[in-house]
């Protein structure tokens, strides 16, 4: 009898403990980064796809960019102003970028009548005909973000955007929190940066950057949702003739470019999330949302089901997860209807668990364990010239860089600035393989604040006469 009641014990705790396996716990950002940035440009100016979007594409960044649809020149006609042309923000949409709502005209939303659909001027006609005509030029997009005109809101005209939109934005000086319900999502706050006079170089509107940087870098330690207002973008030699006409606080390109490379290092650090209103208000939504259930968990297979209950033709969006799965799986083949990919897995707190990505809604999600011979070389690529993001980044006045090496190499390590001129030499000579590590203190170098690159070259034994290998990244000095 004893025996039996061992035996069934061991049983239970053996079904017990597989039902733990598929455990999900969805992370607040994609790719489980910290905290989370969008960046806006309004009114659909000329200078978002002459100059934001080459230089966003650049960084792989994607920006949501709010238009009023009747300023918007077709090929045939003349420009109305400063606006640009439909055919450039079908570009821009191509190229993966958001299109939002500016409404039709810019009035104020809060002194118009509620009107309906087909009568100008009034309230529904604003923002209904605006989201009619965006989709209709730009198919391949749900028009799901509104940008209020001068930031005016009311209840009555959250209200009506609610009716159409999944979102509006607004102005504020705080960054969004990770969770967001009911009318918050109406009163989304973005920042404008506004420049104090004179702007005579480039150098003078440094401080609003920093300034900006570090107003971030507070809603990244808050695991926030951080956003930023634009409207005219131009090459610093014209911003003089935008400022004597009297345009609203234009931006540089050195200086949003400026503003992307130290978001490039936090993205690259898994600090920040770089993304489209709409797209991390489908994040935040659906992981609201979400729901799963466990259909099979054994040692050999873990089945999941994921659901939503929100409409699959806006939520589409690639939640991050971390799964528990059996201690024994290194690799794992993660399938969800024609989507593979082949992942290693991390022991957190004694406990195995993969970091994945589910659709909600999209088919099951099945998850098995493979063995290193199972898994190919095009899957985990193998480099052995590696050098690694600085930390601290950004610093002062010190920082550590390091690399790693798959053979002995003739190493130059060498610190240029934005103009490509050397200004530091912190390593020439050969080096065994493995990792190293290399310390950069500014002090003893006479350099200001900006962005730098390091540079790691190589001529190697093992590769040959004339074989060089190099990588360069950017790292930014505050003093």
């Amino acid at each position: 009898m004893i025996k039996r009641l061992i035996i069934l014990f061991l049983i239970i705790t053996y079904f017990a403990s597989a039902q733990n396996y598929g455990t999900l716990s969805f992370t607040n950002y994609a790719d489980d980064r910290k905290a989370a940035f969008s960046l806006t440009f309004d009114d659909g100016l000329l200078t978002h796809s002459t100059n934001v979007k080459p230089l966003l594409n650049q960084y792989g960044f994607k920006g949501t960019f709010y238009v009023l649809p009747p300023y918007l020149a077709e090929d045939n006609q003349p420009l109305i102003w400063r606006y640009g042309r439909w055919s450039d923000f079908q570009m821009i949409a191509a190229d993966g970028h958001e299109v939002g709502s500016h409404t039709m005209n810019h009035d104020t939303l809060p002194n118009l009548d509620w009107g309906n659909i087909n009568s100008p001027g009034t309230l529904l006609y604003e923002l209904y005909q605006s989201k009619l005509f965006i989709e209709q030029k730009i198919p391949s997009q749900k028009c799901i973000s509104l940008n209020y005109p001068y930031t005016l809101h009311n209840s009555l005209v959250d209200s009506a955007a609610k009716l159409f939109y999944e979102n509006g934005r607004t102005l504020g000086q705080t960054a969004n929190d990770s969770v967001l319900s009911g009318n918050d999502w109406f009163s989304l706050k973005a920042k404008v940066v506004e420049f104090s006079m004179p702007r005579d170089s480039v150098d003078d509107d440094l401080g609003e950057l920093y300034s900006f940087i570090n107003w971030l870098g507070n809603a990244v330690t808050k695991k926030q949702w951080g956003m930023i207002i634009i409207h005219d973008v131009v090459p610093f030699n014209e911003l003089q003739s935008l400022i004597n006409n009297g345009i609203y606080e234009p931006v540089t390109n050195e200086w949003l470019g400026w503003l992307c490379d130290w978001l490039e290092v936090k993205s690259l650090n898994k600090e920040i999330w770089v993304e489209t209103v709409g797209n991390i208000t489908r994040y935040i939504k659906e992981r609201e949302a979400a729901a799963y259930q466990i259909l099979t968990s054994n040692n050999q297979l873990i089945e999941i089901n994921v659901t939503d209950n929100l409409d699959n033709e806006i939520y589409n969006y690639p939640l991050t997860a971390y799964v528990k799965i059996p201690e024994s799986w290194h690799y794992v083949k993660v399938q969800q209807n024609t989507r593979i990919d082949t992942l290693p897995t991390l022991l957190d707190n004694s406990v195995r668990k993969v970091l994945l990505n589910v659709i909600p809604d999209k088919g099951l999600l099945n998850i098995t364990p493979v063995t290193p011979t199972d898994i190919s070389t095009e899957d985990i690529p193998l480099n052995d010239f590696i050098l690694f993001q600085n930390y601290p980044n950004p610093f002062n006045p010190e920082t550590n860089i390091r690399y790693s090496l798959g053979s002995r190499e003739f190493i130059s390590l060498k610190v240029y600035d934005v103009l490509g001129k050397e200004v530091a030499v912190l390593v020439s000579e050969y080096q065994d393989a493995g990792l190293h590590t290399v310390n950069f203190n500014t002090d003893q170098y006479n350099l200001s604040s900006g962005i730098y690159l390091y540079r790691l070259q190589s001529v190697g034994e093992s590769y040959g006469s004339g074989s060089n290998f190099s990588q360069t990244k950017k790292m930014i000095y505050l003093r």
